[in-house]
């Protein structure tokens, strides 16, 4: 997918921001958007339904095998996490250590189901749907608020991996508990787009090791979006042998985009993508639209985001890959959460 104008509503002219330091490459700054007719809503529900979904990468198995002996692996014993937010009426909890050990042969096992819960309930209410344009065309991701103003999922929804900064998606909402087409704390509009440089100058397959995207939105309302809906806590640096609840919201068949979905799965094998440090593989057969999703980390107790639905192999329909959660992601978290 590529794109002709710049960065999400911003001034095709400038250059996007890079943070050398730290590794993140930023779009232009983009005022709030609004309708012809001044409503604040930037996208209709039709068009919200009729949006395809940005496709789950895959990768051939041929191309991965020749770059798997270039990648380091990082599994540390340790590792940090930073708390989870309820909306102002609800109170946290927290939790037990981590495992050290598993692992599964291809297919990986997962439990998939619908959510039937309500999702104005906490943590469902952190996560939505994200709408973009690219190319002329109307995509959708997923997506899910880590706090402030700030929302998180996975660099190829909101940059095409060209190293252009034509490559910005534009019009970018996200879209808290959507369910059926109904949006219930309305469309979230982003204020500026963010992506790991890696991901940004390399895309696929280099890039995937980082496939990590965030954003800052507007206000609405006079609120943020974590007043509204609470946000996710983040954990980095732990140890790969897990256990994740992974949430989003598939559109390609057999799926249709209209509810959320969970897969429950542990962690499978590490992947290979020609770039450190090496992605973390589990159980999945969400599809395209979940791209983005959180990987939640001991999910109803600390709530802890730990990856983002990126990439399967192209032969391999059940499972999925998130970028391994270190210091890259943490300095993605901390770069968004930082920006009013």
């Amino acid at each position: 997918m590529t794109d002709k104008s710049n960065a999400n509503g911003g001034d095709g002219g400038r250059q996007p921001e890079m943070d050398e330091t730290e590794g993140n490459t930023g779009s232009p700054v983009a005022q709030l958007q609004t309708t012809a007719d001044g409503d604040d809503e930037l996208w209709t529900m039709d068009e919200m339904q009729e949006a395809q979904p940005c496709d789950i990468i895959e990768i051939d198995d041929d191309v991965l095998d020749q770059q798997a002996a270039e990648e380091t692996l990082e599994d540390p014993d340790g590792g940090t996490a930073s708390p989870m937010g309820f909306p102002d009426d609800d109170t946290a909890a927290d939790v037990d250590p981590q495992a050290t050990s598993g692992g599964y042969n291809y297919p990986p096992p997962f439990t998939r189901y619908e959510v039937f819960s309500p999702y104005t309930q906490f943590p469902y209410r952190t996560i939505g749907k994200l709408f973009f344009k690219r190319g002329g065309r109307n995509y959708v991701c997923s997506a899910s608020s880590i706090g402030n103003n700030a929302i998180y999922s996975a660099g190829h929804c909101l940059h095409a991996g060209d190293n252009k900064s034509s490559g910005w998606s534009t019009n970018v909402v996200f879209v808290p508990a959507y369910k059926d087409g109904v949006a219930p704390y309305g469309q979230w509009q982003a204020k500026q787009l963010f992506v790991r440089t890696q991901w940004y100058k390399n895309g696929i397959s280099k890039g995937l090791a980082q496939d990590m995207g965030a954003a800052v939105l507007h206000k609405r309302n006079g609120k943020k979006i974590s007043q509204t809906v609470g946000w996710l806590g983040f954990a980095w640096n732990w140890s790969r042998h897990q256990s994740w609840a992974q949430h989003g919201y598939p559109a390609a068949s057999p799926f249709n985009g209209r509810r959320l979905i969970a897969n429950y799965s542990s962690y499978a094998y590490t992947g290979s993508v020609g770039a450190s440090p090496a992605p973390t593989g589990v159980g999945s057969d969400l599809t395209g639209g979940s791209s983005g999703g959180p990987w939640i980390l001991k999910f109803g107790t600390s709530n802890y985001l730990n990856g983002v639905n990126s990439y399967r192999r192209s032969s391999k329909p059940q499972e999925m890959y998130s970028p391994y959660f270190n210091n890259n992601a943490k300095s993605l978290f901390d770069l968004v959460k930082s920006k009013e």
